[in-house]
């Protein structure tokens, strides 16, 4: 069985580990990596091109971090502008299906802690994650 079939369970959210959902090949994806494994969180690397995420599960990454599902979607990529044309008036339930069959359209890497999510667009976004490590430190 080919790893690109792999369906994964449900979104998980935790305080004390960093989950980060990422095409692990590209520059960004590595130093963001890194940044997790620094924290004191517990990393879990969720390698898009490797495991496939659901409908459902795209949805719940959604919510988590208070976005519309089109807000997921890079709809400047070949495979959306071959689908799609130029057309973004696309039913939400239509852009989760389009993404959980081509998950290479997300527009960003997310990076999830507990119930916080965000887009990791630059290195430095991982460094809200890590806030909350600051309440393991006693304050006089």
């Amino acid at each position: 069985m080919s790893n690109n079939n792999k369906n994964m369970g449900v979104i998980s959210t935790n305080n004390s580990e960093i989950t980060l959902y990422i095409h692990t090949d590209n520059r960004l994806a590595k130093q963001s990596i890194a940044v997790a494994e620094a924290s004191k969180a517990i990393t879990k690397v969720v390698n898009l091109n490797e495991v496939q995420l659901t409908e459902t599960q795209w949805a719940d990454l959604a919510d988590l971090l208070n976005v519309k599902v089109h807000e997921l979607v890079n709809f400047n990529h070949d495979i959306i502008t071959s689908k799609l044309g130029k057309n973004i008036d696309v039913e939400p339930n239509q852009l989760l299906k389009l993404l959980s069959q081509n998950q290479a359209v997300l527009k960003h890497g997310i990076a999830v802690r507990g119930e916080h999510a965000l887009f990791i667009t630059q290195i430095n976004d991982l460094m809200q994650l890590q806030e909350s490590d600051s309440g393991d430190v006693k304050i006089p």
